[in-house]
């Protein structure tokens, strides 16, 4: 099939050597062609803030500039809400790539880990218990590497988790690599 693609790119007569076209998507992993695999997967993600943008959570209210950091060995970016009085609740949105961490190994976090399909990709979702009204979607990319969209500070856990999802189909899925 690949002598197939080479060939039908020979139809018309030229001056010059032949030599083999070279592929960008075969030589760059990664990149949005090319398919994703391994523990790799995350690798050309350098900015955790380029999955989530301030304009992605406007519908929830107004947020802080993101703040990045490095957790666990994870690229982190996280936004928290601001608040109008000390009485009000603010939640935190975060973003986390985890380059060594597969969907498989995303931990419990009170409420089960549930199967998730987040456009297309097959996701797992943390959801807290009563006591902690967080969640956490784990989104894979490649076979071993994946990137979490979290919130805390939810009215409940089934909140937190409607809106991790939301977040993650609107604007970090669509953002990661393909594969």
């Amino acid at each position: 099939m690949a002598g197939g693609a080479l060939l039908a790119g020979c139809t018309s007569t030229q001056g010059g050597t032949a030599s083999p076209a070279q592929s960008p998507s075969a030589s760059e992993p990664g990149s949005p062609e090319s398919p994703s695999s391994g523990g790799g997967g995350t690798q050309s993600i350098t900015d955790a803030c380029s999955l989530l943008e301030m304009s992605d959570l406007s519908s929830y209210g107004k947020f802080h500039d993101p703040v990045k950091k490095s957790i666990g060995g994870a690229r982190s970016c996280s936004y928290r809400q601001q608040i109008a009085s000390a009485s009000d609740d603010s939640k935190v949105i975060g973003v986390d790539v985890r380059d060594t961490a597969s969907v498989a190994q995303v931990n419990d976090n009170g409420g089960g880990v549930l199967d998730k399909d987040i456009n297309g990709r097959k996701a797992k979702e943390s959801p807290g218990d009563t006591a902690l009204p967080a969640c956490t979607l784990a989104l894979p990319v490649g076979d071993a590497s994946r990137v979490d969209v979290s919130l805390i500070g939810a009215d409940s856990a089934d909140q937190a988790c409607q809106i991790a999802e939301a977040v993650a189909k609107a604007a970090v899925e669509p953002r990661l690599p393909k594969g």
